[in-house]
């Protein structure tokens, strides 16, 4: 092979690794709206996602503060050791950990996720198949530096457990902060009023009082399910920091897109 010829396949095998610039970013809830939750999305990463934003804090410096202990496996987190490539490599002094396995076995020694996540309330997830996880990078200050939700392949798919980089999603601090307004604090049907009205939500008494009698005291996370999922806009794809591939010359001809229909999952 001609050092043309190597340099060209290296150059073509580097361009299609996933890495974080192609990685989708979301910063609001508007942008949550476009992840197909309840269909190739499973509405657990959802619901993992407001208990997650719920958990962690912020210092006086908008800094993620770590509010448990990832080394005795809290809430299902382990150690992530990215080797399929999925995110982008780390500096010296952050590793990645993974948060959300609702296995009781996993985390036996450490703080257990609330029920609304581990699936026992079904009229959250329905049949929750445990694939949806967070990825966060913590750093040697013990503060959080990058957020991500993503999830395991289905069984079918044969990928064994690793994580489906299509799925994969960089979450903004922006979000955390618009996803804590949906505190569990809030289930007055006032303030989940408000809450519906100031993220643009259509949602009327009716549906709200609906909301409250079958969520209860997690009526804020039925809220959040019902304006992301209910009331989403036309599906399309989040932002991108930059595409790594352009469409098949047939296809851009064609008027087309190279992006593959979305994939249905059972839930």
């Amino acid at each position: 092979m001609s050092e043309s010829h190597l340099m060209g396949f290296l150059f073509l095998f580097l361009s299609i690794l996933p890495t974080e610039s192609t990685i989708g970013i979301l910063n609001s809830i508007n942008d949550l709206k476009k992840i197909p939750f309840g269909q190739s999305v499973p509405k657990h990463s959802l619901v993992l996602l407001h208990f997650f934003a719920n958990t962690i804090e912020f210092d006086n410096n908008g800094l993620i503060e770590l509010t448990f202990e990832p080394s005795n496996g809290d809430y299902g987190t382990h150690h992530y050791g990215n080797y399929e490539g999925v995110l982008d490599p780390l500096p010296p002094g952050q590793q990645y950990y993974t948060l959300g396995n609702i296995n009781p076995m996993i985390n036996i020694n450490g703080i257990s996720l609330p029920s609304y996540v581990t699936g026992q309330r079904n009229h959250l997830l329905g049949q929750n198949l445990n694939r949806a996880r967070i990825i966060f990078s913590l750093s040697d200050q013990d503060t959080i530096d990058q957020v991500f939700i993503t999830q395991h392949y289905q069984a079918y798919q044969g990928q064994g457990t690793v994580y489906d980089p299509v799925h994969t999603y960089r979450i903004t601090i922006n979000l955390l902060r618009e996803l804590r307004v949906f505190s569990l604090d809030q289930n007055q049907q006032s303030e989940l009023s408000e809450i519906g009205t100031n993220f643009g939500s259509g949602i009327d008494y009716d549906k709200l009082l609906s909301i409250r009698n079958k969520f209860g005291q997690l009526a804020c996370v039925g809220l959040l399910l019902f304006i992301v999922i209910n009331e989403r806009n036309t599906p399309c794809r989040p932002n991108r920091a930059r595409e790594s591939r352009r469409p098949p010359k047939h296809l851009s001809q064609a008027g087309g897109t190279s992006d593959p229909p979305p994939r249905i999952a059972e839930e």
